[in-house]
């Protein structure tokens, strides 16, 4: 008996093999999600605030109401007067209005071309001009 135990040759110990490839495998999935995960370089953001002040695109009155309300707008922020509270007092724009005229975090794209070519070149914190796009007149600060 003690022959045939001798014969029996010892299983080989693959511990270690089996931890260097789950090591190898390990840093080859860190490496891929890192790669991945990468935040791309193109991808860029603006946040802005607004008002708003539509009017019927057929009516010259409305839109001359539209434009003086806008242009006296624009007089009281450069006087001193809160961009925030007159937003939440005459925007016509639901969304941002009761939030001062703030606008949520945006990619390129997201705006008509008129608002973007704005916000895209503006520097912040500086009051536009009155920009006029399918919407209504709009005064827009970029805050980021």
């Amino acid at each position: 008996m003690t022959e045939q135990l001798q014969d029996m040759e010892e299983p080989k110990d693959r511990t270690k093999a089996i931890w260097l490839g789950i090591l190898i495998l390990f840093a080859v999935m860190v490496g891929a999600l890192w790669f991945m995960g990468r935040p791309k370089s193109e991808a860029s953001w603006v946040i802005a605030r607004h008002i708003l002040i539509s009017y019927d695109r057929n009516d010259q009155r409305d839109r001359a109401r539209a434009l003086d309300l806008i242009t006296g707008l624009r007089d009281r922020i450069t006087k001193g007067e809160s961009f925030a509270k007159l937003a939440s007092e005459y925007s016509n724009d639901p969304s941002s209005r009761s939030k001062g005229g703030y606008l949520n975090q945006a990619p390129r794209g997201t705006y008509t071309p008129e608002f973007e070519a704005y916000v895209w070149s503006a520097p912040v914190g500086q009051i536009s001009d009155i920009i006029s796009t399918s919407f209504g007149f709009h005064l827009i600060v970029v805050e980021e």
